[in-house]
């Protein structure tokens, strides 16, 4: 490391020696595993301050972006002008329920994993591109335009910090979440909606069920409906998702033991191919019980979030995948995230946004959460060359 590098500030405020770019990406990680961020209600801006020390204290201009109620983005910028590349993801983590055996708030180190709430869902991912922007810094590494880092509350839940960050800041000429995809390059996410369809039915005793047809009956015939819609969706197809898909996630009509309820509330999930509107969603549903033949029905949403798809013929996706496959030692081709993301939101603010980050998204969510070490390290390398390339002219055309 040059002299003078700066090292990091740990959680009481004091700075550590300079560190290797091993040493560095590790502390940092650490850093954020021992933060509890889990989302409700949230607490990022603990993490964004903990990022606002260390980048400040290697003279780096930054942000913590206040939200309220604890929550907070945290926003940095290396360099100046355009083009700008951006580095990003989400601070926010999913409550920790089931047996660990390993602590949650913690990064356990075994066998050559870290195991701990966020792990790959998505610390390993911050800790990584933290890491690669403040060894750039240090490095005074000739970047040509600016390189933003973004890290935003809320994305497992209402994407409030998404959308407070992107009413401030102006999109930038390409983006990279940091979610994990087990370090391959990922273009495309489908959408999700998610609507409350409740039957409507005259509530009677258990002992006299022969007056007509019951919400508890229209809602049996519902599910199958919709189970019906959910296997011609699944003909449809894309050149890297999967097809669209629906299911009934939730049940609800208890009213007494002996009476039959007057109501059958459904909870669906519709896992959307980009394109398609929250409106048109609501339509699919709607028609699906129509043809069934059931009439007395309403739907409220609860949940929409569009699909996202950049091409990927791209020359900020072939750049990625040239650039992470030297890296790696693998030949990259352009695939699908499996879940939904915030990549959406982006794009559509006009950056050109694609995914890649360590970890398996299998691991995410789960107890004992984990992210190997190797991926960790394996994606600062990525990142710091993705930026060298697209911040030095070399994008693919």
């Amino acid at each position: 490391m040059p002299a003078g590098t700066p090292g990091l500030i740990s959680q009481d405020g004091k700075e550590r020696d300079a560190l290797t770019d091993e040493a560095r990406t590790l502390e940092l990680f650490h850093g954020l595993m021992q933060l509890d961020t889990v989302n409700p209600p949230g607490n990022e801006q603990a993490a964004a301050a903990y990022l606002h020390r260390q980048f400040s204290a290697a003279n780096i201009p930054c942000e913590v972006q206040e939200l309220g109620g604890g929550r907070a983005n945290f926003i940095a910028h290396i360099g100046s002008g355009s083009p700008v590349l951006e580095l990003g993801g989400h601070l926010d983590v999913v409550p920790c329920p089931g047996e660990w055996l390993h602590p949650p708030l913690a990064a356990t180190e075994e066998n050559g994993r870290f195991y701990g709430r966020g792990a790959c869902d998505m610390k390993g991912g911050v800790a990584a591109m933290c890491a690669a922007a403040l060894g750039l810094h240090a490095e005074k590494a000739p970047l040509h335009g600016t390189l933003r880092l973004a890290f935003v509350a809320d994305e497992e839940h209402a994407n409030l910090g998404m959308h407070a960050y992107l009413a401030r800041y102006p999109a930038a000429d390409w983006a990279v979440l940091g979610e994990p995809t087990d370090l391959q390059v990922a273009v495309a996410h489908r959408g999700a909606a998610r609507f409350y369809i409740d039957l409507h039915g005259r509530a009677c005793h258990a002992a006299l069920p022969y007056a007509g047809e019951t919400a508890v009956t229209k809602a049996a015939r519902a599910v199958l409906a919709l189970d019906a819609l959910n296997t011609r969706l699944g003909n449809l197809r894309h050149p890297v998702l999967p097809g669209p898909s629906l299911a009934v996630t939730q049940i609800k009509g208890y009213e007494k033991d002996n009476v039959i309820p007057a109501r059958v509330r459904l909870l669906t999930d519709h896992r959307l191919l980009p394109g398609t509107t929250q409106a048109q969603a609501q339509r699919l549903l709607e028609d699906a019980l129509l043809q069934a033949g059931i009439t007395d029905f309403t739907l409220e949403s609860r949940f929409f979030m569009p699909g996202g798809e950049l091409a990927a013929d791209d020359g900020f996706v072939q750049q990625a995948c040239a650039v992470t496959g030297r890296v790696l030692g693998r030949e990259q081709t352009p695939r699908a995230f499996g879940a939904s993301c915030e990549q959406c939101f982006l794009l559509q603010a006009g950056a050109r946004t694609l995914v890649l980050g360590p970890g398996s998204l299998e691991q995410a969510h789960t107890t004992d959460e984990y992210v190997s070490r190797s991926q960790i390290l394996q994606a600062v390398a990525c990142y710091r060359a993705l930026a060298l390339g697209m911040l030095n002219g070399d994008e693919q055309k």
